[in-house]
């Protein structure tokens, strides 16, 4: 069945991108994550979340810049279980800093670029923190309204370009 909410579909994505950054296969993988052969509308098979994580992996590569240094802050405050605040903060000033360098991009693309990248980095550089990550990172999608609308006036995630 597909995903009907945003949640569902946030979650999906970035669960697809937890496999993919994580290089291994897991029950996510198994699943149907995309129409395939069912009956429904074209606009309920338009969701291939395989589709969507390439296009956001693709639109963090565009800024993938000083991302080490956070991704490390996030991983040394994990132990004291501020992961998910830390990352929350370091998301919200780089999206800030690169839209100070570039006036023509909109702060929810530079944070789900951001969002992307930074959750890349910390799953390479610390992979037992995956899941944890990724619960973070689902939640502060889901979580904050003005990304929600953002993808919604895209089309939802699935006309959400690179």
């Amino acid at each position: 069945m597909n995903p009907q909410t945003f949640e569902e579909q946030t979650e999906r994505i970035v669960e697809f991108l937890l496999v993919d950054f994580l290089g291994t296969e897991s029950q996510v993988a198994g699943r149907s994550l995309h129409c395939g052969n069912e009956t429904d509308s074209e606009e309920d098979c338009s969701f291939d979340v395989a589709i969507i994580a390439g296009r956001l992996r693709m639109l963090g590569d565009k800024f993938n810049g000083e991302l080490e240094a956070s991704a490390q802050s996030i991983i040394a405050d994990s132990v004291r279980g501020q992961s998910g605040a830390v990352l929350q903060d370091a998301i919200k000033s780089l999206s800030s800093a690169w839209c100070a360098q570039d006036s023509s991009l909109a702060y929810e693309r530079a944070f789900l670029a951001v969002s992307v990248k930074l959750f890349e980095h910390v799953i390479r550089m610390a992979p037992k923190m995956a899941k944890q990550v990724a619960t973070s990172v689902t939640n502060m999608i889901n979580g904050n309204s003005a990304i929600r609308e953002f993808v919604q006036c895209q089309g939802g995630w699935e006309n959400l370009e690179s």
